[in-house]
């Protein structure tokens, strides 16, 4: 059997941990909501119909196509009206795809950690990514993301904290929270995360990008999922360490 191994546990409960991570993903949503909710009801209904219109107009032409007109037109307000709501294209479109990622993310939690089991959890965790991940309005957003993080540079790393980092931080307190509790035995919880997570998506998210990919059916979602997390478990099974890792966690 291991001998014991010290991780470090980013935050000391689970459920808070789960809790916090939703709640940073939610503030700007919710930003976004109380900001308009604050107006009175008519310039509140112009706020969200502009949202709405840049949001439409920006995943269907991107940044350099898209204009302030255009967004006035669609939204059915004057493009003055725009500019009093957001004082720039640029502002308006930071917001938009900072309010979208945080939205499409919101929902991809761990859920019920304590009372579950790794290969349970694991399993659920990875359908719900796959499904995220495949999802039109996502493929739409990471592709706009992708091709205007030149423009915006700072933009990237705002997105990748609420998204892509978010979850491998997620997931790598999980791993070291069960770690603790003796089910798995992870030294490196952060780099299993990321492992795990590019084992689910492997070239599912480029191909799909590429519009190479027809949607995956059910039976094909739950056989990549199946080798993702039973890979996985038998590579951090506590009862079989293997001895890279009795090393790596002595170091």
């Amino acid at each position: 059997m291991p001998g014991p191994l010290t991780v470090p546990l980013f935050r000391p409960i689970l459920d808070w941990t789960v809790q916090s991570n939703l709640a940073c993903q939610q503030s700007r949503v919710n930003m976004a909501q109380r900001t308009a909710s604050a107006m009175p009801d008519a310039s509140g209904r112009k706020h969200r119909a502009i949202q709405r219109a840049g949001t439409d107009v920006f995943l269907r032409l991107g940044y350099g196509a898209a204009s302030m007109d255009l967004i006035a037109s669609e939204a059915g307000v004057s493009k003055q009206t725009v500019y009093n709501h957001f004082h720039s294209k640029d502002s308006l479109f930071k917001g938009i795809v900072e309010d979208l990622t945080a939205t499409l993310m919101a929902p991809l939690v761990l859920r019920d950690a304590a009372a579950s089991t790794p290969d349970r959890l694991l399993r659920t965790f990875g359908r719900d990514l796959l499904t995220l991940m495949l999802r039109p309005s996502s493929l739409a957003l990471y592709r706009l993301i992708v091709a205007e993080s030149a423009r915006f540079p700072e933009l990237g790393g705002a997105i990748y904290a609420v998204g892509a980092g978010r979850l491998i931080a997620m997931l790598a307190d999980y791993l070291a929270w069960e770690t603790r509790n003796g089910r798995l035995y992870v030294a490196d919880p952060d780099l299993a995360a990321e492992a795990f997570i590019g084992a689910l998506t492997g070239r599912l998210q480029l191909r799909a990008l590429l519009g190479v990919l027809n949607r995956p059916d059910e039976t094909e979602l739950l056989r990549r999922i199946d080798h993702a997390v039973s890979s996985f478990l038998a590579l951090y099974d506590p009862a079989h360490p293997r001895p890279d890792r009795r090393e790596s966690a002595a170091l």
